[in-house]
């Protein structure tokens, strides 16, 4: 014959669990999210910080993006066969390093402190759709109030009619 399993109460299945907590088997599932680290070809270290170099994030003509370091020499950047501009203006950093995105086919760094701000209009735009939220509510016509007051006189006239 076979044995059938009998199935285990509420209570073992709790002192299984507070077993499993006091014995550190079981361990909570926390969802981490895992910070940005730049890749090695991209680091900088100091002697070579000291030596010109720069990180340089290059997005290529197939929307790849690429980290490399290359060094800054009068004033360009020569990536591959093409020479790029590097100015101060144009140059981010990264946990104190020196940081240039360039696009292959610019010869311009793109600097995202040189956008035209398109943030200052948020407020006007968030306080138009909260008026708009508000007046979804339904406004009660005249003719509303008037059926209201002619049912509420009428329930008054009964309950003084009927006593």
């Amino acid at each position: 014959m076979e044995e059938t399993e009998i199935p285990e109460t509420l209570g073992g299945k709790v002192d299984r669990l507070a077993r499993l907590i006091e014995d550190g088997d079981f361990k909570e599932k926390k969802s981490i999210t895992k910070k940005f680290r730049m890749p090695l070809k991209g680091k900088i270290s100091k002697s070579r910080l000291k030596q010109g170099y720069t990180t340089v994030l290059v997005i290529g003509e197939n929307n790849t993006a690429d980290f490399t370091r290359e060094p800054i020499v009068d004033g360009t950047i020569k990536l591959g066969d093409t020479f790029h501009a590097a100015d101060s203006d144009d140059c981010l950093t990264y946990k104190g390093r020196p940081l240039l995105i360039i696009a292959k086919k610019s010869n311009v760094p793109y600097n995202p402190n040189h956008v035209k701000n398109t943030t200052f209009s948020q407020k006007h735009i968030m306080s138009r759709m909260m008026n708009e939220t508000l007046d979804k509510a339904k406004k009660l016509g005249i003719g509303a109030i008037s059926i209201g007051a002619v049912i509420l006189i009428a329930v008054i006239a009964y309950a003084f009619i009927a006593g």
